[in-house]
């Protein structure tokens, strides 16, 4: 599957080209794709909105439901709110309004942690916050799922990117390290 392209930004290191071992490790993880629909087994992802808007970045989860992160219709850059619709298994969906700038990634859920990962890297404060957002809410095992019933529950999304990071630093990816380390920054900096 390919991320390229979206709204400019290349969202690749967890997208595109995954070595045989990354995509053993990734297999619990959401699935991201590009195109207005992309159905994979029972997932659907959505990128175009009802009243035609793109979305900026979507993701999906084992058990069919999906996510997708829009900027909010009277969207302005001094307050930053982006809309989080999310589908549940059945089609019917919600949505949730996130105001960038009230986030608290120590204490804050997947939703919202979902449109502050897609945002930094929209004004270009990181460059991979939202796959590495979507590495490292798995958990360092990969055993940590999200469905309707956790989606909206406060975590400390600051812990889990360290966590991760560290466990990077500690597996020698440098690469890997260095890319969580400045969405960690960014998180412990709020640059928003």
């Amino acid at each position: 599957m390919s991320v390229n392209g979206i709204e400019s930004f290349n969202y690749s290191s967890n997208y595109v080209g995954m070595n045989q071992a990354a995509q053993m490790r990734n297999r619990q993880k959401p699935a991201v794709g590009n195109g207005e629909s992309t159905r994979t087994s029972n997932i659907t992802l959505h990128y175009t909105g009802s009243n035609g808007d793109t979305a900026l970045t979507a993701v999906g989860f084992p058990d069919g439901t999906s996510a997708s992160v829009y900027r909010a219709d009277n969207y302005n850059d001094a307050d930053p709110k982006y809309r989080v619709r999310y589908w549940s298994k059945s089609g019917d969906y919600t949505d949730t309004i996130v105001g960038i700038n009230d986030v608290d990634p120590e204490n804050g859920s997947y939703l919202e942690m979902l449109a502050y990962a897609a945002y930094s890297d929209v004004q270009g404060y990181t460059s991979d916050a939202f796959g590495n957002f979507l590495s490292a809410a798995g958990g360092v095992n990969g055993d940590i799922t999200y469905d309707e019933n956790s989606v909206n529950v406060k975590k400390n999304f600051t812990n889990m990117v360290r966590d991760y990071m560290q466990m990077q630093y500690d597996a020698s990816n440098l690469a890997g390290y260095l890319s969580f380390k400045k969405f960690y920054d960014y998180m412990a900096g709020g640059q928003n």
